[in-house]
């Protein structure tokens, strides 16, 4: 089998915690070079996983000849994805996979151009529970309401899980520069008169992308938005609509105070629901389930299935591997996931001032 050498870009929570692992125990796969802003981080990583090409500066990892892949899991994507184009490497950038649909726009060009293929870490999108539900919900007759809720708690209940290395030793500095530089592609997106609405935005980018693309992977692009509301600056309601007698209701955000997590896609229909809820997705080989209600011989029946305990994100980069083996299509392109971010500007400019 050949080996496929990914550079990773980005070494922070979710490459340690999942995409690193999987690409050490992959056979698929070879960690060529590491890169991260914090030299504490990309060392640490570095020794972890004996990979001994080290790097500060992207630039210099995409410099690296011997390099088939990169792996973007950075917070900011776009030039890093359009510069890995230009170097002619294939891209896996995770979510979200821009902040301002221009940048997106600027990012398939490239791709285009280059000839090779990006890949959007949607791994939801790979999870055979989901798989499995939506096959269901795609069969169920004349679903008329569909619904996405999302409310995110504490995102620190996992760490005690895994051992993990921190950037604490970034420069004041970058970390403004990077945070000044989205903070202008999102006020971009969204325009002067909802510039304000940065938090919202951010959070519907940063937690629910997710939720985006799952719900086009089960019932296709939406076709506008009907409604939404700012119910605070971390919480977001929209209705969606999907064609003639069918809407999605939307509802996300952050609370805190939660242990657990809370997230699931809803579809109901004349004599059936089905319901997809996802767990932690920090937390390995946990089991998405799906809950089916259903008529059967005169009663009312519920049951609920745990597809499987394969892990999303080990699944998603075998089938990066396949695609590029056999150069087919992605499940889940740039294009796709930038439409997903036109859709996000669009429901919080749909938002009354």
């Amino acid at each position: 089998m050949d080996r496929l050498r990914v550079g990773v870009i980005g070494c922070g929570q979710i490459a340690q915690i999942m995409h690193l692992p999987y690409l050490m125990e992959l056979p698929q796969f070879e960690i060529g070079a590491v890169c991260d802003i914090s030299p504490k981080v990309v060392n640490t990583v570095g020794e972890r996983y004996g990979v001994g090409d080290r790097y500060v500066d992207y630039e210099q990892l995409l410099a690296q000849p011997d390099i088939d892949i990169v792996a973007i899991l950075t917070m900011d994507h776009a030039d890093i994805a359009e510069a890995a184009a230009e170097a002619g490497r294939h891209i896996f950038v995770e979510k979200p996979f821009c902040f301002d649909p221009a940048e997106g726009h600027r990012v398939l060009d490239a791709v285009e151009r280059a000839g090779v293929k990006l890949m959007v870490g949607y791994m939801k999108r790979y999870d055979p529970g989901y798989e499995y539900g939506m096959a269901r919900m795609r069969a169920m007759e004349d679903v008329r309401l569909i619904r996405v809720h999302d409310f995110a708690g504490d995102f620190t209940v996992h760490e005690p899980l895994y051992t993990l290395v921190t950037g604490d030793d970034i420069p004041q500095d970058l970390l403004a520069d990077g945070a000044a530089k989205i903070d202008a592609a999102s006020k971009a997106a969204l325009g002067t008169s909802h510039a304000h609405f940065f938090d919202l935005y951010n959070m519907l980018l940063m937690l629910s992308s997710h939720d985006l693309a799952i719900l086009r992977g089960a019932f296709g692009a939406a076709e506008g938005v009907l409604f939404s509301d700012a119910i605070s600056p971390t919480e977001l309601l929209s209705v969606l609509d999907f064609g003639p007698q069918r809407r999605c209701v939307f509802e996300a955000g952050v609370w805190p105070d939660y242990l657990w997590w809370d997230e699931q896609l809803t579809a109901y229909g004349k004599s059936e629901s089905v319901s997809i809820v996802f767990p932690n997705p920090y937390v390995k080989y946990a089991p998405t389930t799906v809950t089916i209600q259903e008529n059967e011989d005169g009663s009312p029946i519920s049951k609920v299935v745990p597809a499987s305990h394969e892990e999303a994100f080990r699944l998603e980069w075998l089938h990066f591997y396949d695609c590029i083996r056999e150069d087919s299509e992605v499940r889940t392109p740039g294009a796709e996931a930038n439409a997903d971010v036109e859709l996000a500007v669009e429901m919080i400019r749909a938002i009354r001032v």
